[in-house]
């Protein structure tokens, strides 16, 4: 962790926020992926800098576009980088709320206004999440909640996502789906237990026999949820 982090750490950039080699300007959904590595490794390693997660914050809510999404830096390595504005506006917004940010009015009112309309499990599940994490007892919330637990296969699974930040296909993009799904009902209400233990065991049956599952991002979200 040690050797990990002062290497991640040296991807940012002068201006703040974090890119691919570290030049300028930032990547808003790279920087957005590593506050999230951070918030996480924080809790495990206590030598995370908490002033180079704030400015990490504070950069990224210095990107917002006034109209409850974030403005982008065009360029992408290999697949990541290329998802809609709608993904990335999502997974920004999830990544904010997962650091401990709720001072999020106008994009949590557009996660709130997606987690009405959308039919896409993972665009469905980073923003029920966002809103578990910012206001939990909101009514927009509780809603979000329920709606996202119908949403949940016979199997256990959250399918027919069309994207995800990482561009993910086939198994993973449905593991991802799955995975922010359990987490949003996990942390929202054991009410959701039965649904939660459904999508673990679908999970677990599709871990690979060398331990990933699918993906490198859709393991990371497996073994985060579980």
């Amino acid at each position: 962790l040690d050797r990990g982090y002062k290497l991640l750490t040296g991807y940012e950039t002068k201006t703040k926020g974090y890119e691919w080699f570290g030049g300028d300007p930032g990547h808003e959904a790279l920087s957005a992926y590593g506050l999230m590595e951070f918030a996480d490794m924080k809790k495990v390693y206590g030598d995370v800098d908490n002033a180079m997660i704030k400015r990490t914050r504070e950069w990224l809510r210095g990107r917002r576009d006034g109209t409850g999404g974030f403005k982008r830096n065009d360029r992408a390595l290999d697949s990541f980088g290329r998802a809609s504005a709608e993904v990335t506006d999502g997974y920004i917004t999830y990544a904010l709320t997962e650091a401990g940010e709720k001072d999020l009015g106008m994009e949590l009112a557009r996660q709130a206004q997606i987690a009405t309309t959308t039919k896409d499990p993972y665009l469905m599940a980073m923003a029920t999440k966002s809103l578990v994490n910012a206001q939990p007892k909101d009514p927009a919330t509780v809603a979000a909640v329920k709606r996202l637990a119908s949403l949940q296969a016979s199997d256990g699974s959250f399918k027919g996502a069309t994207q995800s930040i990482t561009m993910s296909g086939g198994d993973a993009i449905e593991i991802e789906s799955t995975a922010i799904a359990t987490m949003a009902m996990m942390s929202h209400s054991r009410d959701y237990m039965p649904q939660v233990r459904k999508s673990i065991e679908w999970m677990n049956a599709h871990r690979s026999g060398f331990g990933g599952y699918g993906s490198t991002q859709s393991t990371v979200l497996a073994l985060k949820a579980m």
